[in-house]
C-alpha cells in the first residue's frame, strides 16, 4: 500500500520502507461491547466519535459488525461495509502532514448498529501504520506550490506523535 501511496507522490516505491521497518506499528484488538439498555441510548449516540488517526495510515481487515462511517468531501457519513475479506485503508494526520494536505487524513467514526441489534458485540482489528520516530515529516517539496503553500511546520513523527498525545490527554 504504501508503495503504491509513494508512486502516487512520484516517489520511489521503496521510499518508505526505511521509515516503516522497526516503526512504532500497532495491530489493537477493539471490542464494542453491547449496549445492555438499548432504551437507554439517544438516537445521536455512537460508539466512536468522529475522529482522524494520527499514524501514517490505518488498515482494517473486515469486522464483526457494521458501524463504521466515514466523512465524505460533501460532509455526509459514508456506511462502510467492511467484510472479512476487504480491507479499509485509511489515511492518517502524519501522512495528510507529509503531503501538505495533498491527501487528506480520514474522518471516521462508529455509529451503533440499530435498537434490534444493540445487545451484540462489535470487533475490529485495525493495523495502525506508525513510522519511526525520527521519520521527517516536513511537507514533500512535491506537494508544495503557489496554490498550496506550506501548511505545516517541520518536525519529525515523534514529535508530532508527543504533540498530539498531549493534545488528546494521554500523556503528561
Amino acid at each position: 500500500m504504501l508503495s503504491a501511496i509513494a508512486t502516487y507522490l512520484g516517489l520511489p516505491t521503496n521510499y518508505f520502507d526505511q521509515h516503516v521497518h522497526n516503526g512504532n506499528s500497532i495491530l489493537r484488538g477493539i471490542h464494542y461491547f453491547p449496549i445492555e439498555n438499548p432504551e437507554a441510548i439517544a438516537d445521536d449516540a455512537v460508539r466512536a466519535g468522529a475522529h482522524e488517526d494520527i499514524n501514517l495510515i490505518t488498515l482494517l481487515i473486515g469486522a464483526s459488525a457494521d458501524g463504521l462511517e466515514v466523512l465524505t468531501r460533501a460532509n455526509e457519513w459514508l456506511p462502510i461495509k467492511a467484510h472479512h475479506s476487504d480491507i479499509v485503508v485509511n489515511v492518517g494526520d502524519m501522512l495528510q502532514r507529509l503531503t501538505n494536505n495533498k491527501l487528506k487524513s480520514t474522518t471516521h467514526r462508529v455509529v451503533n448498529p440499530p435498537r434490534e441489534l444493540m445487545k451484540t458485540s462489535r470487533y475490529s482489528v485495525p493495523f495502525f501504520l506508525h513510522p519511526r520516530s525520527d521519520m521527517d515529516l516536513t511537507c514533500l517539496d512535491s506537494c508544495i506550490d503557489e496554490a498550496h503553500p506550506k501548511a505545516f511546520s517541520d518536525m519529525t513523527a515523534g514529535e508530532y506523535l508527543d504533540e498530539r498525545l498531549r493534545e488528546i490527554g494521554l500523556k503528561k
